[in-house]
């Protein structure tokens, strides 16, 4: 078998999928870039609504960002933090837990690794055919955000929606990763999936309800901690131990599924 043949297979069978994710978020963003005019427009204090809220909520719908009205803080609050850092994590998670529970769900396991492939191999080849999907999904989303914002009049440094797509990037396969750990540990697909589902929002509104107090500590296991698009977009900052730690997430979370796949018993 050539190198990367499971993963090349696995992109194909997901490319509908993909499309319809693209297509999907590529309207998302559309109708949100074009609704931006009239919020901006309307005169309401949004700001001062804004600061009604309680922590907890603003953390876990608009993150940290301080106004509504600006185009990094419009775009933040309505499309970065719920859609990517939340919606689209936990349907990364929820893809990545079918990779191989599916395989066993429906005894296709056996035909794959009846070939001369180590274990570790299967995974690896697994987790990468999420990678093209994921970088795809952020690229169109890219290219379309900063086109977007021209076209109704407004601008953001290209260098700064480089850097949050990147990220996002590195966010998604964490998620992934997380997902894929499900995959392993449940040869039930729906139970894999609500595994993986599950431990993404607990651990999502988790940080977003702990910050602040004296509980805080228990929101260091939610990828979204170490992800700000806020400080990003509008301040054209970087969280680089984030980064890292978002880094060593994604590969310990590989490592430790393909460690649970070398000794998993599967009976076909």
């Amino acid at each position: 078998m050539s190198m990367l043949e499971i993963a090349r297979f696995e992109a194909r069978r997901r490319t509908r999928s993909a499309a319809a994710l693209t297509l999907l978020i590529l309207a998302l963003i559309a109708l949100t870039i074009g609704l931006y005019p009239s919020i901006s427009d309307t005169g309401v204090d949004l700001d001062a609504y804004l600061e009604t809220l309680s922590p907890e909520l603003r953390q876990s719908f608009v993150g940290s960002v301080t106004s509504l009205t600006s185009i990094d803080g419009y775009l933040v609050s309505q499309l970065y933090v719920l859609v990517w850092l939340l919606i689209l994590g936990i349907y990364f998670a929820y893809a990545a837990a079918s990779l191989v529970s599916s395989e066993i769900e429906h005894r296709s396991i056996d035909l794959l690794l009846v070939n001369p492939i180590s274990r570790t191999r299967f995974i690896v080849e697994k987790f990468l055919a999420l990678l093209p999907v994921n970088i795809a999904v952020n690229g169109i989303a890219l290219v379309t955000v900063y086109f977007g914002i021209q076209f109704v009049g407004e601008s953001l440094p290209l260098e700064d929606l480089l850097a949050l797509h990147g990220l996002f990037v590195i966010y998604l396969a964490a998620c992934s990763g997380l997902g894929l750990v499900a995959s392993v540990a449940f040869d039930d697909v729906r139970r894999a999936q609500g595994v993986g589902i599950g431990l993404l929002f607990a651990t999502y509104f988790l940080d977003s309800l702990t910050r602040g107090t004296d509980y805080e500590w228990a929101g260091q296991f939610s990828f979204a901690r170490y992800l700000d698009p806020a400080d990003v977009l509008s301040l054209g900052e970087i969280d680089w131990l984030g980064t890292a730690i978002l880094l060593a997430a994604t590969i310990g979370l590989v490592v430790l599924a393909a460690e649970l796949f070398e000794r998993k018993d599967i009976n076909g």
